[in-house]
């Protein structure tokens, strides 16, 4: 029963995820940042039920599936200050 739940709320997500391509650009990453809140209790329950294998293959999956902000996490992460509002004119102090 825990399994098939599990799987039930992973499939709604997907679909969830999926429903963006559908709609206008500009609301596409507002609903890639709220699919992420949505998905770590998700991701929390299958791991809890199905064991960290399978939540790190999900975490992957959904990371893939939502690629945008986790690439700019890790862009933020690699070049730290330089965000999408410095544009290259942090330097040194004179």
């Amino acid at each position: 029963m825990e399994v098939a739940t599990c799987l039930g709320l992973v499939l709604i997500w997907v679909l969830a995820a999926n429903l963006p391509l559908l709609v206008a650009d500009r609301w596409r990453r507002a609903a890639g940042y709220a699919l992420v809140p949505l998905g770590v209790p998700i991701l929390g329950y299958v791991t809890w039920q199905a064991g960290p294998v399978w939540g790190l293959i999900l975490l992957a999956a959904g990371a893939i599936m939502l690629r945008w902000p986790p690439l700019i996490l890790w862009r933020a992460l690699l070049h730290p200050g330089q965000g999408r509002g410095n544009k290259g004119l942090s330097g040194p102090a004179e």
